[in-house]
């Protein structure tokens, strides 16, 4: 069958036409309803990676068809699933890349069960080995650190401190449970946090991928803590390992290659969703029809103030 899909190219997004196959043994037809704008993505249309053709992988729908010996879903399910191209009105994935998402979630309201980015939150938090009494640190209160605060296993943590340079997303990181908030822009964020704990932070989870925060999170770890790399990073950057071999730094680069087994992540985090234990709500704060998927990406590479995270609609 056609379908319409979304080229993505530097500065340029192009609506195509693309061909999807019947699904085979095992795998699902997806009718696509919106898919998450990710921050590759978004890097790919400013040139900082190479075109990827039709993307997405943050897709949520509905199933159109199913393959041979697909057991966990049915035609008319509403879905979560990893794979792609999501950016398209149809596509095929897996079927142990599906799970179901509750039946009485409106249409409308599926945008809110993009899973992907909480599989790989979920991902995070497995891997940074939290401990009964931490104190931790987030760098970084975008769409993905505020994920990160709202997973935070706060029961057993001591403290969490959150550090951003906007002031209305370190209220949304209050709002799930950061106990203390710090703008660098207005206070010495090294300062602060020794200030607050008497000490540096035994974990510090760099969650913004910008440049130089890699060398703030140095600062503020412990002797002998863990120095979490979350953010992704696409330019490469100079870090300290000086001060990494001399403070005996545990270094974790919690990516989905980090997973030993993503699908379950993926299924643990649409499970978050379903007890109500993760709000995307004040997160995904702008939706575009995908024939606007030009201005969609102008705005998600701008970042204005109000903006969080995207997603088109199909």
């Amino acid at each position: 069958m056609k379908a319409q899909g979304v080229f993505l190219d530097k500065n340029l997004v192009k609506i195509v036409e693309i061909e999807v196959d019947k699904p085979g043994k095992n795998e699902v037809l997806i009718e696509t309803k919106a898919c998450g704008i990710c921050m590759g993505d978004v890097y790919v249309f400013q040139g900082k990676l190479p075109s990827g053709g039709v993307m997405g992988h943050e897709g949520v729908g509905i199933v159109a068809e199913i393959g041979e010996c697909v057991k966990n879903v049915k035609c008319g399910d509403k879905v979560a699933a990893l794979g792609g191209p999501a950016f398209a009105e149809y596509y095929k994935t897996e079927s142990q890349n599906v799970v179901k998402i509750p039946g009485y979630v409106d249409e409308d309201a599926l945008v809110y069960w993009i899973s992907e980015p909480l599989a790989c939150v979920v991902t995070g938090i497995k891997g940074s080995d939290i401990r009964v009494g931490d104190n931790i640190c987030i760098i970084g209160c975008g769409y993905m650190g505020l994920l990160l605060i709202q997973t935070m296993p706060k029961n057993l943590i001591n403290n969490l401190i959150a550090i951003d340079i906007r002031n209305d997303r370190l209220e949304l990181a209050k709002k799930f449970g950061a106990e203390y908030v710090i703008n660098p822009k207005e206070k010495d964020a090294i300062k602060e946090v020794h200030d607050i704990l008497n000490g540096k932070a035994d974990i510090v989870i760099e969650a913004s991928g910008a440049p130089g925060t890699i060398d703030l999170a140095t600062e503020i770890v412990r002797s002998g803590g863990k120095l979490v790399i979350f953010g992704r990073h696409v330019i490469d950057e100079k870090v300290p390992t000086e001060k990494w071999h001399v403070k005996g730094l545990t270094i974790l680069n919690t990516t989905p290659a980090f997973s030993t087994n993503f699908n379950k992540d993926f299924y643990d985090a649409v499970n978050l969703l379903r007890k109500g234990m993760v709000d995307q709500k004040p997160l995904i704060t702008h939706r575009f029809p995908y024939e606007k998927a030009q201005e969609a990406f102008e705005i998600a590479s701008e970042k204005p103030s109000n903006y969080i995270k995207g997603a088109l609609t199909f």
